[in-house]
């Protein structure tokens, strides 16, 4: 079996009512500009994106079948070795 292309729908999608989102955009750059300001307020913004990173390599293991878990992740960040390539792969 060749395999195929994905091709996406054009976008902008049809049939979406903007006058809905429009004000859902305007809280969402809000929060977002908020955000910006607190991370430029603080002196190392890694120590408030490190645990947003940390979830994100957990849910994604978790998403490849790899099930790395936090106290793995830890570990590893810790300078023991993963129990596995695969983990120590994807931890990276």
């Amino acid at each position: 079996m060749k395999p195929e292309p994905f091709i996406p729908e054009p976008l902008p999608p049809s049939g979406i009512d903007w006058i809905t989102h429009i004000p859902l955009i305007g809280a969402a750059n809000a929060a977002l500009g908020r955000f910006d300001g607190l991370l430029q307020s603080i002196q190392n913004p890694d120590l408030l994106l490190a645990p947003l990173i940390t979830q994100e390599a957990i849910i994604s293991s978790r998403i490849e079948g790899t099930q790395a878990t936090i106290r793995e992740l830890f570990l590893f960040e810790a300078g023991k070795p993963a129990e596995s390539d695969e983990k120590r792969q994807d931890i990276r």
